[in-house]
């Protein structure tokens, strides 16, 4: 038995040697893009997710406002659940990056099992408030300008889709745990297979079988549950270092708690900007349908910020989260600020084609007039201010690398203030009767929130290097 587990410890360690030793000594911007390109192929196939899924429903009538606005009734609860997720991803990417770099056995060997568990707590209460309240949440999104007919197709497109964000759920807790160790490879082919499968099945059931926007939810549901099953797989096989016994009595109350800490504030987090998405839906679709077409075209195209943005911040977990594991402060400040940087140039460039190519891009979706000037105006007027929005991401999750998941909160919090103010605008005598108000007050929440998030996060990691210094000069010291 002891022998047992001291081949245990030792495979362990030497797989924990494994870690990518660029992470720790390599150039931050060539690490930082080799080590993102898996997840970089992940967002872009979570953005193809939204793509077909539009495009097809879209196709079903492409004279009509109300398919596509129905769906966008459903993108606050699509959002709850994604929350969720990146507050379990981030969690777990955080602590299993830290317990790495630190070499704890403990982490090793008991925090996939603790991740299952609280999934799985969480899947079964989401699960139950959606039944019982998914139909009141959809009518309230709705506002007083849709039609009876869009709330209908909204509850469909729901009902099909819930089991698929119940899936997504434990897959996010596999992506975190696989994050932490720098596999992100096995997450990308995760997302070939799903994102594959999605656009194969979606015309299929829409068309085919004649099922409407029900098809696309149905075909998302199916995509996700193959997603699980390959990276359950990936597990059962020891393709890892973090172990899974599929034993919740295995799971420990202290990593639990750990994960929660950061998980909590960054689900909170995302929730206050689900908040406030539901408000601003609500008051947009009280303009016009039109404009509610529109809105939601440009939520899902605005997408082309996250990809870039969400694959260098889940790098940025993994490389700063393991050197500050290992005791390298002055390194873990200097990947912050390189990668700060980074995803501002890239997202500038993707701004301004961004603005350039967009009549092209949504006559794609939509050949009502009202919808693509609105789409069209959106990008010009918010493009780059959406980029400041992007890169807050990659600043909020260098905090919580480092184990602090409190500013990220906050400054979602900034953020849903700024963004909801057009809610308070008729009880002042404003009457809002287009969308002017709501792109003022969604660019200035994008601006002041990165400016917050950047004069905070440097602070922080100006401080952590200089610590670092300290800890470097100390030991040259010792003899």
């Amino acid at each position: 038995m002891l022998k047992a587990i001291i081949d245990s410890s030792e495979m362990n360690s030497e797989r924990v040697k494994n870690s990518d030793p660029d992470i720790f000594d390599g150039p931050i911007v060539y690490t930082t893009l080799r080590l993102s390109i898996p997840m970089l192929v992940t967002q872009l196939l979570s953005f193809t997710y939204l793509f077909v899924d539009t495009y097809f429903i879209s196709m079903i009538d492409k004279q009509s406002t109300t398919l596509v606005s129905a769906v966008g009734l459903v993108f606050p609860i699509y959002l709850f659940f994604l929350n969720i997720c990146f507050g379990l991803f981030q969690g777990t990417s955080s602590h299993v990056a830290r317990g790495i770099g630190e070499k704890k056995e403990e982490v090793i060997n008991k925090i996939g099992d603790s991740a299952l568990l609280l999934v799985i707590v969480i899947g079964v209460v989401t699960f139950v408030l959606s039944v019982l309240f998914g139909e009141q949440i959809i009518r309230f999104f709705a506002g007083s300008q849709l039609t009876a007919e869009t709330i209908k197709y909204g509850l469909e497109y729901f009902y099909y889709i819930l089991p698929g964000l119940e899936m997504f759920l434990i897959t996010h807790v596999y992506c975190g745990i696989l994050q932490g160790e720098g596999l992100a490879k096995y997450i990308g082919w995760g997302a070939v297979l799903s994102t594959s499968t999605n656009i194969i099945l979606n015309p299929i059931l829409i068309f085919i079988f004649n099922m409407g926007v029900k098809g696309s939810a149905l075909a998302t549901s199916i995509a996700i549950g193959l997603s699980l099953i390959y990276l359950t797989v990936l597990f059962v096989r020891g393709k890892t270092t973090i172990h899974f016994k599929w034993n919740v009595f295995n799971a420990n109350k202290k990593l639990i708690k750990e994960i929660l800490w950061i998980s909590v504030p960054a689900s909170l987090g995302m929730f206050l900007i689900t908040i406030s998405t539901g408000i601003l839906n609500n008051i947009v679709s009280s303009v016009s349908q039109a404009a509610m077409n529109a809105w939601v075209l440009v939520s899902r195209t605005d997408q082309l910020f996250v990809i870039p943005s969400t694959a260098i911040a889940t790098t940025t977990i993994t490389m700063i989260g393991q050197n500050y594991g290992r005791g390298n402060l002055m390194r873990a400040a200097k990947i912050f600020r390189v990668n700060v940087i980074l995803c501002i140039s890239i997202c500038a460039i993707l701004a301004f084609l961004y603005i350039i190519f967009a009549p092209e891009l949504f006559q794609l979706f939509s050949s009502v007039p009202e919808v693509v000037d609105g789409s069209v105006k959106q990008v010009r007027l918010l493009a780059f201010t959406t980029l400041c929005s992007a890169t807050v991401l990659v600043i909020s999750l260098s905090f919580q690398a480092t184990g602090r998941p409190m500013p990220n909160l906050i400054n979602c919090f900034i953020f849903m203030v700024i963004t909801c103010t057009p809610l308070c605008l008729p009880l002042f005598g404003f009457a809002i009767q287009d969308m002017t108000p709501i792109f003022i007050c969604v660019g200035t929440g994008n601006i002041l929130t990165f400016i917050i998030a950047f004069i905070w996060g440097n602070r922080h990691f100006k401080q952590l290097g200089f610590n670092g210094k300290i800890v470097q000069t100390v030991n040259k010291k010792i003899p």
